[in-house]
């Protein structure tokens, strides 16, 4: 992923211990909220532990990306990240709702408001399911069952 991606700004996570960057530390909240307000990526390891941030993400290699009309740049990286590397691009809009990307594809939508559904779209194509969790919702591709 680091080869993949560039510094924006020095590297505000750069030096810091590894157990004060893992996603588990309640401590590293305010920072995280603090940092996603700037411009760029975070990168985060499959044990949870926040690598970088404020990252470019070249994934001008990427090929065969499409996206539904009205998610932008913010998405084109994630989703073309996922396709360039074995990463999971996950994407939060400027609507709050998160998309996540493998192989360049939108895998999941979380809508985290269920007002959301009423007012917004969801921009996953074909039969889709929806889990409710609390005031969380979950819409992921709806798989066939056996019998259809």
């Amino acid at each position: 992923m680091l080869a993949a991606s560039r510094p924006l700004i020095l590297d505000p996570l750069a030096g810091h211990p590894e157990q004060a960057r893992h996603m588990a530390d309640p401590n590293l909240r305010g920072t995280i909220k603090e940092l996603a307000q700037l411009d760029g990526a975070f990168v985060v390891s499959s044990g949870g532990i926040f690598v970088a941030a404020c990252r470019y993400l070249n994934s001008t290699g990427a090929t065969g990306i499409e996206l539904p009309l009205g998610l932008g740049s913010r998405h084109l990286a994630g989703a073309g990240i996922s396709a360039l590397t074995k990463a999971v691009g996950i994407v939060v809009s400027e609507s709050s709702v998160v998309r996540m990307f493998c192989h360049g594809a939108m895998v999941a939508e979380i809508i985290p408001e269920l007002w959301l559904l009423s007012r917004g779209s969801v921009q996953m194509r074909g039969a889709v399911s929806q889990e409710r969790i609390r005031d969380l919702a979950v819409i992921t591709p709806r798989m066939p069952s056996r019998q259809e």
